[in-house]
């Protein structure tokens, strides 16, 4: 067999394969001699049914089932013995037609067109600017830090009547279209908090509710957001979407909270006993906790930032047109154009990173230990159960970490976790990072574009 590299631009090839009978004769008189032993046709022993009738019925379908094996090994071993880096799989080339005679086969000539992967340097230079911002830790932030202290050592009472910062806890019942409850509707057990509702008519409507008392209410006015919406009436993102109509809200209990004093009690709950003696010393100390704090959330927030900074900064340039093609083959429902278009570019800049990746691995000389696999399968779990109040330790923390690993699914994702830790470490060195303070409400608005 033969093939034949033409480059079509920077990004993408074509190669020609031209197959020659010596390449699939004796493979297919391989296959029609195994079916001529189990051969049954009328007239005929079995097995000794003329070759001319098996092959009448065989040669062309064995022809192009090994026809599509030998292009498909004699492709990869081309591409792996020429070192070409490609994106994807080879594809049929659109704009040359196969030639060749499946009824009289001599030689069969094949173009397949391939993506490149592009070259990627780790010379960014001085224009490789980025800026990691952190909080200002202001009287503001350690006020409203501390106001946070006494509310989570509060205490909690159950009103008779509702206040407009209390919590309500109730069933939701969705109704139809003349505000009746809707057959097979969805049903929801869950809570209001008057304190953070922003709609000011529903926030009215719910102030001074008793146990009992029912309302109807527009669930969009009353969450915030989608993901919001869909933990509330326990749905989905897709159902949070096509939501229309309202449901009907009874109120099932009322909790008040009532903030603890700032006294030296708090403080000790707080920090331990007799760790701090005056509300000065305990705001000294709410300051230092928060500079930590802000500065794993800058550093998270950085991080998630950088990466894509740094791919737009990069200017990688992928076979965009090879890709989109290579997706909807390989797609097992036909995309439209306007769904091509809208999702192709978060795909590209996921291989981008990918291929950023690649390249910092394999030049650092980068790996993932099965030791580093471990800690952090124990870490992820660790803090998974301690978000519920369920701390893990010991012996019972290792089989959970070693239940995970033993998942090839839940491996590779603490093992990509590992990588893009691994790989912004190695590339932050190699750029210019400046810091900038920002107001917490402002840092705020940046980590919400990351998430």
């Amino acid at each position: 067999m033969q093939i034949d590299r033409n480059n079509i631009d920077e990004l993408t090839a074509r190669l020609t394969l031209t197959v020659e009978p010596a390449d699939y004769t004796e493979r297919v008189q391989k296959i029609l001699n195994d079916y001529k032993k189990s051969a049954q046709y009328p007239g005929f022993r079995k097995g000794k049914a003329p070759m001319a009738l098996i092959r009448k019925q065989y040669a062309a379908p064995v022809l192009a089932d090994e026809m599509n094996k030998i292009i498909s090994e004699n492709l990869s071993t081309y591409i792996q013995k020429e070192n070409i880096e490609i994106l994807g799989n080879p594809i049929p080339e659109t704009s040359t037609e196969a030639s060749g005679n499946w009824e009289k086969p001599e030689q069969f000539v094949f173009t397949f067109e391939i993506g490149l992967a592009p070259q990627i340097s780790l010379e960014f230079g001085r224009s490789a600017k980025f800026i990691r911002h952190i909080i200002k830790v202001d009287k503001k932030a350690i006020e409203a830090a501390t106001k946070d202290h006494c509310r989570r050592h509060g205490s909690i009472s159950e009103p008779e009547v509702a206040s407009d910062s209390d919590l309500i806890m109730g069933h939701f019942v969705q109704l139809d279209a003349s505000d009746q409850p809707l057959e097979g509707g969805i049903e929801s057990d869950s809570n209001i908090a008057l304190e953070h509702l922003t709609d000011k008519k529903s926030r009215k409507l719910l102030t001074g509710a008793k146990v009992g008392d029912t309302f109807t209410l527009d669930p969009h006015k009353i969450s915030h957001g989608h993901d919001d919406l869909g933990k509330m009436l326990g749905i989905s993102h897709e159902q949070v979407h096509d939501l229309k109509g309202n449901f009907k809200f009874e109120v099932k209990e009322i909790k008040r909270l009532a903030p603890h004093d700032n006294n030296q009690e708090l403080w000790d709950k707080v920090l331990g006993k007799d760790v701090v003696a005056t509300e000065k010393e305990f705001r000294e100390k709410v300051s230092e906790e928060l500079h930590s704090q802000f500065d794993r959330d800058a550093e998270h927030v950085f991080r998630r930032r950088f990466v894509v900074d740094l791919i737009e900064h990069m200017k990688i340039q992928m076979p965009d047109a090879f890709l989109k093609r290579w997706i909807q083959m390989n797609n097992e429902q036909p995309l439209t154009e306007e769904q091509m278009e809208k999702e192709y570019p978060n795909y590209a800049e996921s291989m981008r990173w990918q291929l950023l990746q690649q390249a910092v691995m394999k030049d650092a000389d980068m790996r993932v230990s099965a030791e580093e696999l471990e800690e952090e399968a124990k870490r992820v779990i660790g803090a998974q159960y301690a978000q519920y109040g369920m701390p893990l330790e010991g012996e019972m923390l290792d089989n959970f970490a070693k239940n995970a690993l033993s998942n090839d699914e839940e491996r590779r994702r603490i093992a990509d976790i590992i990588i893009e830790r691994k790989v912004v470490d190695e590339l932050k060195p190699k750029v210019t990072i400046k810091e900038k303070s920002v107001s917490f409400d402002d840092f705020a608005k940046l980590a919400a574009e990351v998430r």
